[in-house]
C-alpha cells in the first residue's frame, strides 16, 4: 500500500513539473533553442527530485517540446516543427483561463477548425457505410443525451462517445486512431470540455440534421451539409466561450463554407441536368 501510494505522489509531482515547464515553453517564457536549467537548479526552483524531474523532462520530450543532447543539456524545440495536436489542448486550456499564451483564444479555433474538418468526412464515410443498427443507435444516443444538458461533465463524456460511434461507423481505423487523439487532448484539458458545452442544445440540433442526412444514403448531400451545418455551431460556440473567458473574443477561422452553386438558366451549362436537378435549381432548395 505504501509502495503504490508513494508512485502515486511521485507521478502527480513529475505531473505537475512537467505542467509548469510546458506553460513557460508554450507561453514564450522559454524560447526555441534555449537550454532549461541545469538539473540540480531546476529541480530546486521545481521543488521536486533529479528522478521525478526527469520524468517530466521524459513527458515533454515525448509531447516534442524539449530534447536532451547528451554533453550540452536539455534544448527547447520549436512546438510548431515537433509538436503533436495534443497540445492544442493544453494551449487552449491556457487560454480559457485567461494565460496570455501567443494568438490567445485563436488556438481554440484552430482546434475547432480542425475538428470541422475531419467531421465532415467521417459523417460522408459513416452515411456510405453505417448499418442501420449503427444509425439507429446515434439516433437513440441524441436521445439521451438530452436528458444530460444539466449535468455538464455527463453531457460531454457522451459527446465523445457519440463522436466515436460515427467515426467507427467509417469503418477506417485511420479516422479512429486520430480520434483518440481528440479525446486525449479534451479529456485531459476540463476547461476544453467546459467549452465545448456551452452550445449544447445547439449541438444536439446539429446531430439531428445530420443523423437526418446519414439515414436518407446521400454522402454527397450530407458532406455538403455538414459544413453549414458545423461552420453555424461553431461560430455560436465561440460567441458563448467568449462570453465567459477573460480574454477577447477569437477571430476564429469559422468562415462561412462557400454556397453551393445554383444554376439558373440551362445555358450556363454544356451537360444537360437530370429533370430532378433542374427542378432544384429552379427553385434554389438545397440540401
Amino acid at each position: 500500500m505504501t509502495d503504490s501510494s508513494d508512485n502515486s505522489t511521485r507521478r502527480g509531482a513529475a505531473q505537475r513539473a512537467a505542467a509548469e515547464l510546458r506553460e513557460r515553453i508554450l507561453v514564450g517564457a522559454l524560447k526555441p533553442g534555449e537550454m532549461l536549467s541545469g538539473e540540480r537548479e531546476l529541480s530546486e526552483t521545481l521543488g521536486v527530485s533529479r528522478l521525478t524531474l526527469r520524468s517530466a523532462t521524459a513527458t515533454l520530450e515525448a509531447e516534442g517540446l524539449v530534447k536532451p543532447v547528451h554533453g550540452s543539456g536539455t534544448h527547447v524545440l520549436d512546438h510548431r516543427e515537433t509538436g503533436g495536436v495534443d497540445l492544442l489542448g493544453h494551449l487552449a486550456q491556457l487560454a480559457l483561463t485567461g494565460t496570455p499564451i501567443p494568438g490567445g483564444l485563436e488556438v481554440l479555433g484552430s482546434l475547432l477548425e480542425l475538428r470541422r474538418a475531419v467531421a465532415v468526412e467521417a459523417v460522408g464515410l459513416a452515411t456510405e457505410r453505417a448499418s442501420a443498427a449503427e444509425l439507429g443507435a446515434m439516433r437513440a444516443h441524441v436521445a439521451m443525451q438530452r436528458t444530460l444538458l444539466s449535468d455538464p461533465i455527463a453531457f460531454m463524456r457522451e459527446d465523445l462517445a457519440f463522436a466515436r460511434l460515427i467515426v467507427r461507423a467509417t469503418k477506417n481505423l485511420a479516422f479512429e486512431l486520430l480520434f483518440n487523439t481528440v479525446v486525449r487532448t479534451v479529456e485531459g484539458n476540463p476547461g476544453v470540455t467546459l467549452a465545448f458545452f456551452a452550445n449544447a442544445p445547439a449541438t444536439l440540433q446539429v446531430y439531428e440534421r445530420l443523423l437526418d442526412r446519414m439515414q436518407s444514403r446521400d454522402a454527397e448531400r450530407a458532406r455538403q451539409t455538414a459544413p453549414r451545418l458545423l461552420h453555424r455551431l461553431d461560430r455560436t460556440t465561440v460567441d458563448a466561450i467568449a462570453r465567459f473567458s477573460p480574454l477577447p473574443a477569437p477571430a476564429v477561422n469559422v468562415e462561412a463554407p462557400a454556397p453551393e452553386p445554383t444554376v439558373l438558366t440551362r445555358t450556363t451549362h454544356t451537360r444537360p441536368r437530370s429533370p430532378a436537378r433542374s427542378v432544384r435549381a429552379r427553385t434554389g432548395r438545397r440540401g
